[in-house]
């Protein structure tokens, strides 16, 4: 299955964004890479993003995923990257 773009989360002021990529293979042995962002509060942890990420997956797949590659990082570039 080719990457597909999650939908983006809802967003407030007091929140940041942050970019996911994560690859898994689903219960039928097929492998499915999406990308996305995670509005997250300033109390946000990476246990909490990563289920907001895995929810849907369970959803669409089912149980158990296994995850073969996950990152989550700030939606930003450093100041003059790039130039």
């Amino acid at each position: 299955m080719s990457s597909q773009t999650s939908d983006t989360l809802t967003c407030t002021q007091t929140m940041t964004a942050r970019h996911f990529v994560i690859t898994i293979q689903t219960p039928r042995g097929m492998l499915c890479t999406r990308d996305g962002l995670l509005h997250v509060g300033p109390d946000a942890t990476r246990a909490q993003c990563l289920r907001d990420v895995m929810e849907p997956l369970f959803a669409e797949f089912g149980r158990p995923i296994v995850i073969l590659f996950y990152s989550l990082e700030p939606n930003t570039l450093a100041p003059g990257a790039g130039q």
